[in-house]
């Protein structure tokens, strides 16, 4: 080998220390495959549809019992087979002691707890008014709760030990919800539930109709949201099975290239329910290969990227109009980079982080919020290490992370045309400084468009809104749309030297779906950016993707 070519490269491997390297173009490359990777496991998502019965009207509490005569003081409300004894229910007492109650007062106490507990999700249950001596001024009431005694599944698709309910269970409909989502998480499926009369009194038989069309299908997409270096034309294929062991679990195998091979990413994810919580693993590894001009030579550079995840998550609390749920997730992360041939060292990572977060997502009329908060912080576990700039002080050791991501979708009916307006909001906040594969990008398609290609700038914390417009055409489902928005890094740009930590960027487009082919064509353009900040006046981007 020409000792010229090897006496540069052991200069160029001794000058990047681990913060030079995330300055640029290294520390760029190293977003850009950041970029790639999470393209490719976005376009692989299955979007999970939420199961909301029809919303209850509220108990009226408050409201006056008749008077009559005769009536009956009563003193004290007892109520039989209490199997919920929450507050409304202490409220309910409350308002009835005291009272004196002719007949249509006492029928009335007992509709305004019935109505209570149907409230709740328990529609079959019932209140009755047991023979009592009103005289010794203690009211009694009997909860009659509504039972399961028997589930019917049709043709044997699904297992009954992945469903939140069995036989001998009080007949929920929160139950019931839940058990539709866990049933049609999986495309290619419909299903009804019927409740019909059990033969015994206060007994319901609960039949399941899963109608599954398809336990797997092909997905192919072809976009050119990747980066120039390594080729921004992107075709992926993902394999996905459905219900493999009757629990309606999903699997799928995926991987990705760009048309110059520079980079490539190989995916695999599972996920299985079990009632009210669900458990997922998730495996990517990826490759990004390019040529760096230094004087006369040319060096490749390698990235190699590998991600692992175990994640379980449980549903806490759902209404007819609302579900919070909590979820706590071990990832292993690591970072291999080679120049030359030579593998840089103290850019080398091997990580381990604990991640917990909560997720609320609620239903108004005419509109859906999802919001998810997270907490993440490094953990020596699995064999991590800290890494080189953990060990000089450059970043935190704990490297803790808290992020807020908030969507909001609302129907729009004063416009000439159908149309909902959506929102996007992505929040980072830490008190700590972090290692590049942690700060937070702005300037992609999935924070602030208009800044393909640029980079974006990254750092420890700021935020990012999204606003799109989108207007229901009703010709040949397309739909036109428009964007506007905007991010912000919040204190100090660690590793790139530009003059402004924010930006502004706009696009419009069409989108739609044709003989099954889904299709995105758009054309961003960015307004405010940093003058040093190397962007385009506009940028013209496709999706496609077809499943079979």
């Amino acid at each position: 080998m020409d000792i010229r070519y090897i006496f540069s490269a052991a200069l160029i491997l001794m000058s990047f220390s681990s913060k030079t390297f995330a300055d640029m173009p290294l520390g760029r490359m190293i977003k850009e495959q950041q970029s790639n990777d999470n393209t490719s496991i976005k376009e692989r998502k299955i979007e999970k549809k939420d199961v909301f019965s029809q919303a209850v009207q509220e108990i009226a509490v408050d409201s006056d019992f008749p008077q009559e005569t005769p009536c009956y003081d009563i003193d004290e409300l007892i109520l039989e087979n209490d199997f919920l004894n929450d507050r409304w229910i202490q409220k309910i007492k409350k308002r009835i002691t005291g009272k004196c109650l002719g007949v249509k007062g006492l029928q009335k106490a007992a509709v305004v707890l019935q109505d209570h507990f149907i409230n709740s999700g328990y529609i079959t249950t019932r209140v009755e008014i047991p023979s009592q001596d009103l005289l010794t001024k203690k009211l009694k009431l009997r909860v009659i709760p509504g039972r399961i005694s028997q589930l019917i599944i049709s043709d044997n698709d699904i297992s009954t030990w992945g469903l939140p309910f069995k036989e001998g269970d009080i007949l929920n409909v929160r139950d019931i919800e839940q058990g539709l989502e866990n049933i049609q998480r999986t495309p290619w499926v419909d299903v009804k539930i019927n409740i019909i009369p059990g033969v015994n009194n206060g007994t319901s038989e609960v039949e399941i109709k899963p109608q599954r069309t398809k336990r797997w299908n092909l997905r192919t997409t072809y976009n050119n949201f990747g980066d120039k270096s390594t080729g921004n034309q992107l075709l992926g294929t993902t394999g996905y099975l459905y219900n493999l062991t009757k629990s309606s679990d999903l699997f799928y195998l995926a991987g990705t290239s760009s048309q110059t091979g520079g980079y490539k990413n190989v995916s695999t994810y599972y996920s299985i329910p079990f009632g009210y919580s669900e458990l997922s693993l998730f495996y990517s590894s990826s490759k990004s290969k390019q040529s760096i001009d230094v004087g006369p030579y040319d060096f490749d550079y390698v990235g190699k990227t590998q991600y692992f995840s175990l994640k379980g998550s449980r549903m806490l609390h759902r209404d007819a109009s609302s579900k919070l749920s909590a979820n706590a997730e071990l990832i292993r992360r690591k970072y291999d980079y080679t120049l030359g041939g030579e593998e840089l060292v103290l850019q080398k990572r091997d990580m381990s982080n604990l991640k917990l977060g909560v997720n609320y997502k609620k239903n108004f009329p005419g509109a859906v919020l999802d919001s998810s908060l997270s907490w993440l912080r490094f953990i020596k576990a699995l064999g991590s290490t800290e890494t080189p700039d953990m060990r000089n002080g450059d970043v935190s050791r704990q490297s803790q992370i808290m992020n807020l991501n908030v969507n909001y979708m609302k129907w729009l009916t004063s416009l000439p045309v159908d149309a909902y307006y959506e929102l996007n909001l992505g929040v980072q906040y830490t008190p700590d400084n972090l290692t590049l594969q942690d700060q937070l990008t702005i300037g992609d398609r999935w924070s602030v468009r208009g800044f393909d290609d640029s980079g974006g700038i990254y750092g420890n914390k700021g935020f990012y809104i999204q606003n799109t417009l989108n207007l229901i055409t009703g010709y040949k489902n397309i739909t036109p749309y428009f964007g506007l928005d905007y991010g912000q890094i919040i204190g100090k740009v660690p590793v790139q030297e530009i003059e402004s930590k924010k930006i502004m960027g706009g696009i419009t487009g069409l989108k739609g779906v044709v003989y099954g082919l889904e299709y995105d064509l758009s054309l961003s353009s960015p307004f405010v950016y940093p003058d040093n900040l190397n962007v385009d006046k506009y940028k013209v981007k496709f999706n496609f993707n077809y499943q079979l």
